[in-house]
């Protein structure tokens, strides 16, 4: 048998039992992920991954370092990215990117990521008094590395680190004391295979031995309690897909996130899958359009107690669109992208924009 078809026949197979044994595992447990820390982390970063519903792991065109590490070994220029976005209830973020090659096998590149609430106002104590306003934040880091094994397949690692800081006590006087902590260590690994020009894999494993262990202070100073805040890992595999629609390029993006076990590889309670499917036309040269259908949840539920299930599905709708400010900007590769998404519980708009120079 040819070497490629069996490659080919090989990756289908690998590709298949990931996916029904994803499905097997995620359909024994109950649904959600409320008790586990890292909800900032699980919401897309950029743009594009946002207005393509999340599913952004096979081919990321920027934020490789955050989406699959082992893609920063396809780039052939610098690439540096900034974006900013608004949701609803006073959430903000913004991240930074700035990713390169080191020829001729090798990408380096890290990404950052700003998300909280600038102003949390008209607090009040147990007797109703008014405390000062205050703030959450988190900054998280990744740190990736990648290396070309050869034309089609890549592998590549990531290392995080995250900070978080928010209100836990306040003083007589009305003052808000607060608790951060800073952990290093969370390590993500991924592949990347191209089967042809069409259709290109990718396989991440996120949040290896990631956690955050809190001790909280009282207003007095003294340790009031210790918790272990443990980030869920999550297994993704993605697929794009480049067909045709009225002659131009039509690409399909799916990514499929079994939500099984924590960092340090104990089953959580709470199995899942989630699924996300993105649609991007390149109808016209300087502006591509985008659509995608983001957090489908796979559970038990769905057979088991399907009236709860039901009760707790949704899902999110994002538009967006890309449009190439080259020739504007006298041949300077820059690209605008936007994405507009529902808030999954309906409290109104998820908007994400940002800026990518490559160099």
């Amino acid at each position: 048998m040819d070497g490629a078809l069996l490659a080919k026949l090989l990756w289908q197979k690998i590709s298949l039992t990931a996916c029904a044994g994803l499905i097997l595992c995620t359909l024994t447990a109950a649904q959600g992920l409320g008790r586990y820390g890292g909800a900032h982390l699980r919401e897309p970063v950029g743009a594009t991954a946002f207005a393509l519903g999340g599913a952004n792991t096979a081919s990321p065109d920027y934020l490789c370092s955050w989406w699959n590490p082992a893609a920063l070994a396809t780039l052939r220029r610098k690439v540096l990215t900034l974006g900013l976005g608004y949701r609803p209830l006073g959430r903000s973020e913004g991240y930074l990117s700035f990713e390169f090659p080191i020829p001729p096998r090798v990408g380096m590149g890290l990404s950052v990521l700003y998300r909280g609430i600038l102003k949390i106002d008209e607090l009040v104590d147990e007797q109703e008094y008014p405390l000062n306003d205050c703030s959450y934040s988190t900054y998280s880091f990744k740190i990736g590395l990648s290396y070309l094994i050869k034309r089609n397949i890549q592998i590549g690692a990531n290392i995080s680190i995250l900070h978080q800081s928010l209100p836990t006590d306040f003083t007589d006087e009305g003052n808000i004391k607060y608790s951060s902590i800073t952990e290093i260590g969370g390590i993500d690994i991924a592949g990347r295979y191209e089967l042809n020009k069409k259709l290109a894999y990718g396989l991440v494993l996120k949040n290896i031995l990631a956690s955050f262990d809190w001790e909280f202070k009282d207003q007095y100073g003294g340790l009031s309690a210790i918790m272990n805040d443990t980030l869920p890992a999550t297994l993704t595999l993605g697929q794009e897909y480049t067909g045709s629609l009225l002659e131009k390029p039509f690409i399909w993006t799916c990514d499929l996130a079994g939500y099984l076990f924590n960092g340090n590889f104990k089953p959580i309670a709470h199995k899942h899958l989630v699924i996300n499917n993105g649609f991007e036309w390149q109808r016209w040269e300087l502006l591509f359009i985008r659509a995608g259908i983001r957090d489908i949840i796979l559970n038990r539920d769905l057979f088991a107690h399907s009236d709860r299930f039901k009760d707790h599905f949704s899902l999110a709708v994002s538009l967006g669109f890309l449009v190439d400010l080259s020739k504007a900007l006298k041949g300077k590769d820059i690209k605008l992208n936007y994405a507009v998404s529902n808030d999954k519980v309906w409290a109104g708009l998820d908007q994400q924009l940002d800026f990518v120079l490559k160099f």
